[in-house]
């Protein structure tokens, strides 16, 4: 009885370490998806991490005839008056960048991609969408 006992309590710690704090188990992640363009897939998503908010934002290059392709989020705070941003760029097919920032601006994020060609020019952009 006494080594069931002792088992038990052996199992249980490890499990209780592992446990999230309430702080992590109240702030979920939250996905968003970017208008997209030909050539271009970008997504992402914001986790409020106590009075900031971290954002992350994804783009892929996904046609052989689009030479890169960038997304882009932009953090406001209430007044518009204040932002921070965050982007990511793919150069080539097929590639794949990721960023990630924490912002002090959480009233309002929007959220653009759009592909370019090899000389720098612009190709097409998405319309900014809002995300919250």
């Amino acid at each position: 009885m006494l080594r069931r006992i002792a088992v038990i309590a052996a199992s249980a710690v490890p499990l209780a370490c592992g446990t999230l704090p309430a702080s992590a188990a109240a702030s979920p992640i939250h996905a968003f998806g970017i208008p997209g363009v030909y050539g271009v897939r970008a997504w992402g998503s914001y986790q409020h991490t106590g009075a900031k908010i971290q954002v992350t934002v994804c783009v892929k290059d996904v046609a052989r005839d689009v030479y890169g392709a960038a997304a882009a989020g932009l953090a406001f705070d209430s007044g518009y008056r204040h932002h921070d941003d965050v982007s990511a760029t793919a150069i080539g097919y097929g590639h794949t960048q990721c960023r990630a920032v924490v912002m002090r601006y959480s009233a309002h994020l929007v959220v653009e991609a759009l592909s370019g060609y090899r000389n720098g020019k612009v190709r097409r952009h998405s319309a900014p969408s809002r995300i919250y």
